[in-house]
C-alpha cells in the first residue's frame, strides 16, 4: 500500500507539472499561432470575407438639436435647443476595388457606405418629424461673402492699377489724375463703402434663400440628412444667380447641384453609396501586431489638413495613426492605446486604456477619450490651431478654447467638432447657450476591444457639429445676433455585436481558452489533490507501520 501511495504521489507531481508546462509554456505559443491566423487579412480566408463585408450592420444614430426660441435669438436673446433623436440608421459597409500585394503585405481599397432608416429602433420617431435647426448653408454664404468681396475689390483694385501701369501713355495719364484726385484712393474708398455696407445684396439673398425670415430652418430628418433643403432655384438673375455659381463651384460635399442650375444641401447625402477615399493597410501577414494599421490614404502617409512643424516636417496633427475602428492588432496590453483614423474629421485619435470590462460575457479592455478637449499649445498639439474662421471666439494665440476643433480646411466649411452636448468644454461656448445635459456615459467615445483579437465587442465614434453664428454687416437677418458657439447635430456611429458575432467569438476563441484553462487547471488541482492526499496517506501507514514494529518490545516487559 506504500507503494501505492508513493506512485500516487510521484503521479501528482507529474501531473501538476504537466499542468504548469501546458499553461505556461505550450498553450500559450499555440492560442498565439491560432489568434495569427485568425486575424490576418489573407485572401479567401474566414477573416478577410468578414472584414471584405461587415457581417452586421453598424448604428448610425443622429441626435438634432431643435431651436425652441427662434424669435428670441434674432432679437439678441440666449439660444435654447432641445435634443430630438435617436433616428437611427443602418449603415452598412463593403470594400470595393481590392488588391493585394505582391508580398502580402498591404491590401489596397475603397469601401462604400450605404445608410438604411431603421423604423423599428427609431420609434416612435420617424423620418417626416418636423425640426427647427441653424440653415448651415446659409450661415456659411453669409460669413463667406462678408470675407471674399473684400478680398475680390482688392484684387480688383490691384488689376486696375497693373492694367494701367502697363500702357505707357495711360500710366503717364493716370499719374496726371492722382496729382488731383489719386485713382488709389477712389478705388481704397469704393472698397471700404462696399465692404460696410453690404445692403444691397439683401434682396440678392432673399431670391438665393427663398426669402427666410430667420436664421433657421424648418426640414425634416431626411430632408436635412440626405433629400435635401432646395436653394438657388431657378430661374435666379443677376447678382443671386452670381452667388449660386459660387456656392455651386465650391463644389461641397454637402451641396448638390441638378441640371437646371438649382441647389439642394444635405449634411450626409454624399456619404450615402460612396466611399471616403482609397485606402492602404497592413495585412499583418509579416507583424501581425500591424494588422489593419493604415499606411496610406489616398495616395499619402501623412495630411496635408493641418499646420505642419516649422521646418516643413510632418506634425503630429498630419500623421495618418491607426486603423479605421473596424478592428485593431491583436495581442492588447494594458498600458498600450489605440488609435483610430477618422477621415470624416481628417485626423487621428488617440484612445486610452480605461479598466478591464466585459460584453456579454466576453472579458475585454476598455478604451476612451475626450480628444477635443486636449488640443492646444499645452498638449503639444496646436498645429490644429488653424484659426480659419473670422471673428469666432478664439484665445488670444488663435487656438479655439477647450473642446472644440475647427474643420474648416477638412471639410472645406466652417463647421466646429465638439463633444456631444459640448462634454467638458470651456465656458466661453457652454454659458452662451441653454439645453445642454453633458454626461460620460452617453457622450464621450467609449471602446471595448476583444484583448487576444482585438475585435471590437461594443462601442462608438461620437462627435457634435457646430457654427458659429453671429453678427454680418448689414445682413439684415443677422442685425441682432449675439456670436455663439451654435450646435446642430451629432453622431454616434458604433456597434454592439449581435448573436451570430457573439457566438463566433466565444466558438473560435471564449470557449477554446476556457477548455484549455480546464485542462491546465484541472491537471494542477487534480495532480495536488492526488499528491496531497497521497501524501497523507503515505504518512498514517508509515505512523501505524511503526507503532505495529515498536509493540513487540511492551509486551517482553
Amino acid at each position: 500500500m506504500i507503494h501505492l501511495s508513493l506512485f500516487g504521489i510521484i503521479g501528482g507531481v507529474v501531473l501538476t507539472t504537466l499542468g504548469l508546462i501546458m499553461g505556461f509554456v505550450v498553450f500559450p505559443p499555440v492560442i498565439d499561432m491560432k489568434v495569427k491566423e485568425s486575424v490576418q487579412l489573407l485572401e479567401d480566408s474566414d477573416q478577410y470575407y468578414r472584414w471584405e463585408a461587415l457581417p452586421q450592420a453598424l448604428d448610425f444614430k443622429v441626435y438634432f438639436f431643435n431651436v425652441t426660441n427662434v424669435d428670441e435669438i434674432q432679437n439678441g436673446g440666449k439660444p435654447r435647443v432641445a435634443e430630438v433623436g435617436p433616428y437611427i440608421y443602418s449603415q452598412y459597409r463593403r470594400k470595393h476595388n481590392v488588391q493585394f500585394s505582391d508580398d502580402k503585405t498591404t491590401i489596397t481599397y475603397t469601401q462604400t457606405q450605404k445608410y438604411y432608416f431603421n423604423a423599428e429602433a427609431s420609434a416612435p420617431r420617424k423620418q417626416n418629424d418636423k425640426i427647427i435647426l441653424l440653415n448651415m448653408v446659409m450661415n456659411t454664404v453669409f460669413q463667406t461673402l462678408e470675407s471674399q468681396i473684400k478680398d475680390t475689390l482688392v484684387d480688383i483694385r490691384s488689376g486696375v492699377n497693373n492694367t494701367l501701369e502697363s500702357i505707357p501713355l495711360v500710366s503717364v495719364v493716370k499719374r496726371i489724375i492722382e496729382r488731383t484726385t489719386p485713382l488709389q484712393s477712389i478705388l481704397q474708398r469704393a472698397e471700404t463703402e462696399s465692404t460696410a455696407n453690404l445692403g444691397f445684396i439683401n434682396g440678392e439673398l432673399n431670391r438665393v434663400f427663398n426669402r427666410p425670415d430667420s436664421m433657421f430652418v424648418k426640414t425634416t430628418p431626411k430632408e436635412f440628412l440626405f433629400d435635401g433643403i432646395p436653394f438657388c432655384i431657378k430661374p435666379v438673375i443677376g447678382i443671386a444667380a452670381i452667388i449660386c455659381k459660387q456656392i455651386a463651384d465650391a463644389k461641397s460635399n454637402t451641396v448638390t447641384q441638378f441640371d437646371d442650375g438649382s441647389l439642394k444641401f444635405a449634411l450626409f447625402n454624399y456619404k450615402n453609396n460612396s466611399h471616403d477615399g482609397v485606402f492602404i493597410v497592413n495585412t499583418g501577414y509579416r507583424d501581425p501586431l500591424k494588422t489593419g494599421k493604415i499606411e496610406f490614404w489616398n495616395g499619402h502617409s501623412s495630411l496635408k489638413n493641418w499646420l505642419n512643424n516649422p521646418g516643413g516636417s510632418t506634425s503630429i496633427c498630419n500623421m495618418i495613426n491607426g486603423t479605421d475602428a473596424s478592428s485593431f492588432p491583436p495581442f492588447r496590453k494594458r498600458d498600450e492605446d489605440l488609435f483610430i483614423f477618422s477621415s470624416d474629421i481628417c485626423r487621428s485619435v488617440k484612445l486610452v486604456y480605461y479598466k478591464e470590462g466585459e460584453y456579454r460575457n466576453i472579458p475585454s479592455f476598455q478604451y476612451r477619450t475626450l480628444f477635443l478637449n486636449q488640443i492646444g499649445q499645452e498638449y503639444g498639439n496646436e498645429c490644429f490651431c488653424i484659426n480659419q474662421i473670422p471673428k469666432a471666439i478664439v484665445q488670444k494665440n488663435g487656438c479655439l478654447f477647450r473642446g472644440a476643433l475647427d474643420l474648416t480646411s477638412c471639410l472645406n466649411a466652417n463647421i466646429i467638432a465638439t463633444n456631444p452636448h459640448f462634454l467638458g468644454a470651456s465656458p466661453e461656448y457652454t454659458s452662451l447657450i441653454d439645453g445642454f445635459e453633458p454626461d460620460f456615459r452617453k457622450h464621450q467615445i467609449l471602446i471595448d476591444v476583444e484583448p487576444h483579437t482585438g475585435i471590437p465587442l461594443r462601442g462608438g465614434k461620437r462627435i457634435q457639429f457646430n457654427m458659429f453664428l453671429r453678427k454680418v454687416d448689414s445682413i439684415s437677418l443677422t442685425k441682432n445676433l449675439k456670436t455663439t458657439l451654435f450646435p446642430v447635430v451629432w453622431i454616434d456611429e458604433g456597434i454592439e455585436l449581435n448573436d451570430e458575432m457573439v457566438n463566433l467569438v466565444n466558438k473560435s476563441l471564449i470557449n477554446v481558452l476556457f477548455y484549455l484553462d480546464l485542462v491546465q487547471w484541472g491537471s494542477v488541482v487534480i495532480g495536488c489533490l492526488l499528491g496531497v492526499s497521497c501524501t497523507v496517506w503515505f504518512l498514517i501507514k508509515k505512523k501505524k507501520l511503526r507503532s505495529q514494529s515498536v509493540e513487540p518490545i511492551f509486551m517482553i516487559k
